[in-house]
């Protein structure tokens, strides 16, 4: 929370910054896409369950519970899109009475503990989780991958944790390189040509998802071990309950973030890229259409 400017020092800050904000933009992009699809297919199973049901007189028998599955991957993925939109609730009498430099420290206590708490609940969450487990496996013990062997069996747990995030980050930096190419691309097409080429990604990436749902099937099905299952689709209820641990560490990375955020910047930061919005207003002077000018160039500029 010093102010030294010298080059080394911006240096420094400027790398930091990039590789936070690189990280950060990475999950937010998993994280949406992540919700989107939930909740579409959320959507598309309640609708086509209603349909069957008014129908054929019987319902989907498998939607109640993919629809729990899918409630329980949207409320605990939305933890960390909740933190980093700054959309939690807050506390904020004893904050708003303090002065600047005060409040600076106030966040940073709050986040890191905010931070602390998200970790340790992940932990808990993590615990139950192989509780449930038994002695259930889908990941094979080893797998050969470009001449080397990765033990899942015997990964120390810290080196799984960054496996699985460094796996999200680029997958959500994927989904943004051919959302941002994809765009660029219909841009430069004609009016007939436009909605031929979305249609054709459309069925291009319903047939990849479907592929990769299909191999997570077959692993599912060639599970070892004794497994608590659901009653409809046979899907181990383990793997519905590690994402309960995921959702809390996400949300924990992006609690962190901000205070890291506020230790290396100027200003105070609810999130990463998310000033406090009412110190902001307040000191710059500015009206409320100007502060949501302001917000919505830093999220233009973020993503």
């Amino acid at each position: 929370m010093t102010t030294d400017h010298s080059p080394r020092n911006r240096r420094w800050r400027s790398l930091l910054k990039h590789g936070f904000a690189w990280l950060d933009n990475g999950l937010s992009w998993f994280e949406r896409s992540t919700l989107v699809t939930g909740i579409l297919a959320m959507a598309a199973i309640s609708v086509a369950n209603v349909i069957s049901r008014n129908t054929l007189g019987s319902s989907i028998q498998f939607a109640h519970d993919v629809s729990q599955i899918l409630l329980v991957i949207v409320t605990f993925m939305g933890i960390g899109i909740g933190a980093r939109e700054a959309r939690h609730i807050r506390v904020s009498a004893i904050h708003d009475l303090l002065p600047e430099p005060a409040r600076k420290v106030l966040l940073v206590i709050v986040t890191s503990t905010t931070s602390l708490l998200l970790f340790a609940l992940a932990g808990y969450g993590w615990d139950y989780a192989k509780s449930t487990q038994r002695s259930c496996r889908v990941l094979p013990e080893q797998v050969e991958l470009l001449g080397l062997t990765i033990p899942f069996g015997t990964m120390p747990m810290s080196v799984a944790v960054v496996i699985v995030l460094a796996g999200l980050i680029l997958v959500g930096h994927g989904v943004r390189m051919i959302h941002h190419h994809g765009s660029q691309l219909l841009d430069r097409l004609g009016p007939i040509m436009r909605p031929l080429a979305l249609g054709a990604a459309l069925v291009a990436g319903f047939v990849i998802a479907a592929g990769l749902f299909i191999a997570f099937l077959e692993l599912v099905a060639n599970r070892e071990g004794r497994c608590r299952i659901t009653s409809s689709t046979g899907f181990p209820v383990y793997l519905v309950h590690m994402v309960v641990p995921l959702g809390f560490m996400l949300g924990g990375i992006q609690f962190a973030l901000a205070a890291i955020r506020n230790l290396i910047s100027p200003g105070n930061y609810l999130s990463w890229y998310r000033r406090d919005e009412y110190l902001a207003a307040e000191h710059a002077g500015m009206s409320e259409t100007q502060t949501t000018t302001v917000e919505a160039t830093e999220e233009r500029d973020h993503d």
